[in-house]
C-alpha cells in the first residue's frame, strides 16, 4: 500500500514500515500472522514513524482498539 503523507516523511516511513514488518514477522509469528492485514491498512506515515520504535504487542492493542491514528504523546503545556 502506498503512503500519505509530506513527501519526506513517506520515504522515511516506507523504510521504518520495512523495518517493523520484518521485526514484527521474526519475533512474533502467529501474531503477525493474524494483525498483518490491519497492518496494511496503515497508509498514515505519521502512523509508521510513531510505532517506528514499538513492539508488536503495542501496535496490535492500538488497532485492535480502533486507533488507527498515532498513539498521543504527552501533552505540552
Amino acid at each position: 500500500m502506498k503512503l500519505t503523507g509530506a513527501p519526506k516523511l513517506v520515504v522515511w516511513a516506507e523504510k521504518v514500515r520495512k523495518d517493523r514488518l520484518k521485526v514484527w514477522q521474526e519475533t512474533s509469528p502467529e501474531i503477525f500472522q493474524a494483525i498483518e492485514p490491519l497492518l496494511n491498512l496503515q497508509t498514515s506515515a505519521d502512523w509508521w514513524i510513531s510505532y517506528k520504535d514499538k513492539g508488536l504487542e503495542v501496535a496490535c492493542s492500538q488497532l485492535l482498539a480502533g486507533n488507527r491514528r498515532p498513539a498521543a504523546g504527552p501533552r505540552k503545556k
